[in-house]
């Protein structure tokens, strides 16, 4: 069944036939890709099944992404991207720095604990940027992740809620690696949620404290 065209988008009216045509047939590549990997499992879902879906054609589909990897985290990018928005919101503003690292990464775990199988195998595509087009969305993803990381971090530096000295850049990679190296090890069955929560908290404080 083919995947219907997305025509109440108001942004594409004012763009040019051709255009607003692109971004409505990769809107339908993408909700292909979606349905069939959640539906179906990544490993079980073919490129030439979502060239189906999205009533394409092959070469056309690989004008939009080179393999299934790419399409994968192109599905789950503007995802991610609402997730970490979501997760920053959450924080009260003036609580201790800890407190509202936990709030921001705890959007993440629960985003992530929604489907654990296709978690690890979007995080395993993450970790490789081997295409131009996975590598711009990667980047918009941890551009996003380190912004709201340092803003947390240079507040609570002008508001007296942090005492160590740290470079903000510094000490925004360090968490998220922290967190990241952590969420690997709880996605791959290495400790519970409550090892990984407890982990997370105690190696943040370490770092911050």
């Amino acid at each position: 069944m083919a995947v219907e065209k997305r025509t109440d988008d108001p942004a594409l009216a004012s763009l040019g036939l051709r255009e607003r045509k692109k971004i409505i047939r990769l809107q339908r590549i993408v909700a292909a890709a979606r349905s069939l990997f959640v539906e179906k499992g990544f490993s079980n879902t073919t490129i030439q099944d979502i060239a189906a879906e999205a009533d394409v054609g092959l070469g056309t589909l690989y004008l939009y992404a080179k393999s299934k990897e790419d399409l994968l985290v192109m599905v789950f990018k503007d995802d991610i991207i609402s997730m970490i928005e979501q997760s920053y919101a959450e924080i009260e503003p003036d609580s201790p720095l800890l407190d509202q690292l936990m709030v921001f990464f705890d959007g993440h775990i629960r985003y992530h604990n929604q489907d654990q199988g296709l978690s690890r195998i979007v995080l395993k595509e993450l970790s490789f940027s081997i295409t131009e087009q996975r590598r711009e969305d990667i980047d918009q993803i941890m551009t996003r992740t380190y912004s709201k990381l340092m803003k947390l971090i240079e507040k609570a530096k002008r508001d007296g809620r942090l005492e160590k000295r740290l470079y903000t850049g510094t000490a925004a990679w360090s968490a998220f690696a922290l967190y990241y190296h952590l969420l690997q090890g709880f996605l791959c069955g290495f400790h519970s949620e409550a090892e990984f929560r407890k982990s997370l908290r105690n190696a943040l404080h370490a770092l911050f404290e």
